[in-house]
């Protein structure tokens, strides 16, 4: 924290012009308690206070509360940041998710509180916009219920969260449209996690949600699992993606994809490629994850366009047959 805000905010330090977001540190510091380690101890306290934990690297000890991350946010300078919240989760008990579901009242309300104590703006003076996170996996009545407490505290935006969003987009889907009626028009809808790639994406941009981010895409491309467009065979069963180490590529003079227009595939075969990944070279790392993010963004673009052009339907209908 130090460092960056000699900086003046972590897009400074990034040399990164475009739009900032920050998650509030909840969830990491929620998931790193597991069920095991309620009956014995652990680096891990988690109190109506705050969370304490020590860190995986020097094993220094750490306290993080609403207010605290209110504050680091505040110094990391992003555009979107995230409430303090404690996600639930289908591995813990009814009774551990009964006291994360009602905490994160408390503390996203608290969270609220503090960003406006501190002018709602980063250290630059720049406007910060605080997003309130949905709480309930599955279960509707809960959804709802959390929904209406942050309606009424009227953040700029919303954001769905558990683990229902980054599981599947089936997950996504029903826990979306558990909530879908209530998304205020003039307000902004974030899928915190987005699970999948293109299909995860169509189903939950068809129930609202606005904006998301996903470290799979490049956690994927790092594997060599890359994107495929469905004039390359990708569709829902193969999740539109095939492995570049397969040996079907390690011959192949054309590009991964005959139709992809990112820099990687109008510059070098899927031979190469197939080669880099082979050979453990990290180039092979970096071109496959200029595809993936290329090809998201390509999706994205054509998806605004149909929107606006009230076409979304056959965007759809091409991808998602």
């Amino acid at each position: 924290i130090e460092v960056i805000s000699k900086f003046g905010k972590f897009a400074d330090f990034m040399k990164w012009n475009g739009p900032t977001i920050t998650d509030s540190g909840g969830y990491q510091v929620s998931f790193l308690w597991s069920p095991e380690d309620s009956n014995r101890s652990t680096d891990v306290k988690i109190t109506d206070k705050g969370a304490w934990f020590r860190s995986h690297i020097d094993g220094s000890k750490h306290f993080l509360s609403p207010e605290k991350s209110m504050q680091i946010q505040q110094i990391l300078g992003a555009d979107i940041i995230m409430a303090f919240d404690q996600p639930m989760s289908s591995d813990f008990t009814d009774i551990h998710n009964k006291k994360a579901y009602k905490r994160t009242f408390d503390w996203e309300e608290r969270s609220f509180k503090e960003w406006d104590r501190l002018g709602r703006k980063n250290l630059k003076g720049e406007y910060q916009a605080l997003f309130g996170i949905i709480h309930g996996l599955e279960n509707k009545k809960k959804s709802r219920e959390f929904f209406e407490f942050l309606l009424g505290m009227d953040f700029p935006g919303y954001a769905i969260g558990d683990e229902t969003i980054g599981s599947d987009p089936q997950a996504t889907a029903s826990t979306l449209d558990n909530i879908k009626d209530m998304i205020p028009v003039d307000k902004p809808l974030h899928a915190l996690g987005l699970g999948g790639g293109p299909e995860g994406i169509f189903a939950a941009i068809e129930r609202g949600v606005d904006i998301f981010d996903n470290t799979s895409i490049t956690r994927m491309a790092r594997t060599g699992l890359l994107f495929i467009h469905p004039e390359d065979g990708g569709n829902v069963n193969n999740k539109f993606r095939s492995n570049i180490k397969k040996s079907q590529y390690k011959s192949m003079k054309k590009p991964f994809s005959r139709v992809c227009q990112c820099y990687s595939c109008k510059n070098f075969s899927a031979g190469y490629l197939h080669h880099l990944f082979r050979s453990n070279e990290l180039f092979g790392l970096r071109l496959a994850s200029i595809h993936n993010i290329f090809l998201i963004n390509d999706l994205m673009s054509q998806v605004r366009s149909a929107i606006e052009n009230n076409d979304f339907g056959s965007l759809k209908d091409h991808w998602i047959k």
